[in-house]
């Protein structure tokens, strides 16, 4: 089938992916109050803001526990499975 447009759509996943893990990872340099120069802090925030639209609807449904947020690791397994789901309809697995 049209496996340029698999691959595009494989690599905007994986963009997604890593964006997530970022946004992961610098809530938890925020929550040590690690002292980052302030272009890292202008990265993580664009990262912030292109993540958020993505775990915003997680966070509503899925409640912190004892302070930890587990809406990104579900949004991940939604995002994994969405991907399957689409390109297994654009090779025609599905």
């Amino acid at each position: 089938m049209n496996y340029v447009l698999v691959n595009i759509i494989n690599m905007l996943f994986r963009i997604f992916y890593i964006l997530i893990f970022v946004d992961i990872m610098a809530s938890w340099l925020v929550a040590l109050r690690v002292n980052l120069p302030g272009w890292a802090y202008s990265i993580l925030s664009a990262v912030h803001t292109i993540v958020t639209p993505i775990l915003a609807p997680f966070r509503r449904i899925i409640p912190s526990i004892g302070g930890l947020d587990i809406s990104p690791i579900i949004a991940l397994f939604v995002l994994q499975f969405a991907q399957r789901f689409i390109v297994g309809a654009l090779v025609g697995g599905y």
